[in-house]
């Protein structure tokens, strides 16, 4: 991965504040492969194991509102280990109720109320570690340009262990539906300890003065930021509802679709993750090493293995075929989380490059609402619906950009010939 070149030109705090960014996102999502086998276990409906899923996010996007307003009453160190630890305990409660649940020692209804509200809590505490690491960049890092690096590194970390997390999760089922569930408590407690360890209290002197100089140039370029990278953030949101909305509604359709059991389907589904995996390593070597794809490339080649693999995936006759299409998703996500992240950062000046960040984080969030409640709430009406709305979606921007491409051109033509 472009982004894992970074980390060793990185000192030893910022490497392990990568690995720890890599690791918050991976521990978040590894709960979506798992979602579909569960909810049936739990006799939950699908619209309700969306429920869940949302949870988390929107407490997460709330609570990095109210903590970016406050951040300045804490330390990058606190945020960073109040976050992990919080994760930890709130990660653990979250599994014991899926135990609790799968053993039905508690109602159905009590263990849904439950899971919400511990998944929400989870979603809380997750803010922090982002606004920490934001906060530790803006503070330690003088330049404005390795402030900008470092930021964009931190934000594709992130949004890659949205990949490794389902991923990780095929890996660890070999030891039940919840065993990935408990290794990843396991890693976030590790995290923590690692982080109270290791993780060096720098002076916060400069933090002040750049926090002031960050207020005064984002209110000058607060207008024509969202303008100018709309069409980047809008791919950012359709990229994430893709995402959830494969890892999720998927498990839920190659049960129904092709009459297996949760514990088959879980298997199945993780091998289709393994597939995924493996796509997405290769492609990103692929386009660092030997291709050096440019951005718009990056975009219409994401756009039109994710249609084709979505084509696939409504009418593969068998569940192998199906399997199959996720080798284009695989393709596609390495194309457009890249093009999203490098796309948004590239549309603004240097100087807002950490309202883009929190703009980019925005996207992730809202994506992970609006995916799990929309898709499980379409699944109700028919299978198809959620991959639909998938095509309906990359279609449209895939037109957009089209449309922005030609008429870049026309102006590029224009200029010359005046």
């Amino acid at each position: 991965m472009p982004f894992l070149l970074m980390i060793f030109m990185m000192n030893n705090n910022l490497k392990f504040l990568a690995l720890a960014a890599l690791i918050n996102g991976t521990c978040f999502s590894m709960i979506l492969p798992l979602l579909a086998p569960l909810t049936r276990q739990l006799h939950l409906s699908e619209f309700q194991g969306g429920v869940i899923v949302s949870a988390g996010a929107i407490c997460m996007a709330i609570a990095s509102i109210w903590i970016a307003k406050k951040k300045n009453q804490l330390s990058p160190n606190q945020l960073v280990n109040y976050g992990f630890w919080g994760m930890t305990f709130t990660w653990a409660i979250f599994t014991l109720i899926l135990y609790f649940g799968t053993q039905a020692i508690l109602p159905t209804l009590f263990i849904f109320i439950l899971l919400v509200l511990s998944r929400a809590s989870t979603g809380i505490f997750m803010a922090l570690p982002q606004i920490g690491l934001q906060s530790y960049v803006m503070t330690h890092a003088s330049e404005a340009a390795d402030r900008s690096k470092q930021m964009a590194m931190f934000g594709a970390m992130n949004s890659f262990g949205m990949i490794v997390g389902p991923f990780a999760t095929s890996v660890l089922l070999f030891g039940g539906l919840l065993f990935p569930m408990w290794i990843a408590v396991a890693l976030l407690g590790l995290v923590s300890i690692a982080l109270g360890i290791l993780f060096s209290k720098s002076p916060q002197v400069q933090a002040e003065s750049f926090n002031l100089q960050q207020d005064n140039d984002n209110t000058l370029a607060n207008e024509p930021i969202l303008k100018q990278s709309l069409i980047w953030l809008t791919l950012g949101f359709v990229t994430y509802v893709a995402i959830v909305t494969l890892n999720m509604t998927a498990g839920f359709y190659i049960q129904d679709k092709f009459y297996l059991s949760s514990q088959q389907s879980a298997v199945y589904f993780s091998q289709c993750m393994l597939v995924v995996g493996v796509c997405l390593v290769l492609t990103q070597l692929l386009i660092v090493k030997v291709f050096k794809l440019k951005l718009n490339s990056l975009v219409i080649i994401g756009l039109v293995t994710m249609c084709f693999g979505l084509l696939l995936s409504l009418y593969a006759p068998t569940i192998f075929v199906f399997q199959a299409s996720y080798i284009f998703y695989g393709i596609s996500v390495a194309c457009l989380l890249p093009a999203f992240t490098t796309g948004a950062a590239q549309a603004v000046s240097q100087q807002s490059q950490v309202k883009m960040a929190s703009f980019c984080t925005a996207t992730q969030a809202l994506g992970l609402i609006v995916g799990p409640l929309l898709s499980t709430f379409l699944y109700r009406f028919s299978t198809y619906f959620p991959f639909y709305l998938l095509l309906f979606l990359m279609l449209s921007i895939g037109l957009y950009f089209s449309w922005m491409l030609i008429r870049k051109e026309d102006e590029t033509v224009l200029l010359i010939d005046e």
